[in-house]
């Protein structure tokens, strides 16, 4: 999945499949890199252009759907 790059501490990107409704984030400090499911295009949207991404995510992502971790693309 694409990513687009974020300007925020603790967000370095982020990536949302329309299709199947997953968005992808990865994380600043540890590299770290997860899928939440069942994510709205509308959430991605506002997500994206959200001045304060982290707050965002915290309050309405983060805990509002199934989320997994997975290993990041080493192509």
């Amino acid at each position: 999945m694409f990513r687009c790059k974020f300007a925020a501490p603790m967000i370095a990107s982020a990536g949302y499949d329309p299709v199947l409704a997953v968005l992808e984030v990865e994380f600043a400090h540890d590299g770290q890199v997860w899928q939440y499911m069942g994510v709205p295009e509308e959430i991605w949207y506002r997500f994206k252009k959200e001045s304060i991404p982290e707050s965002f995510f915290h309050s309405h992502i983060k805990g509002c759907y199934d989320e997994k971790r997975i290993m990041p693309d080493v192509s």
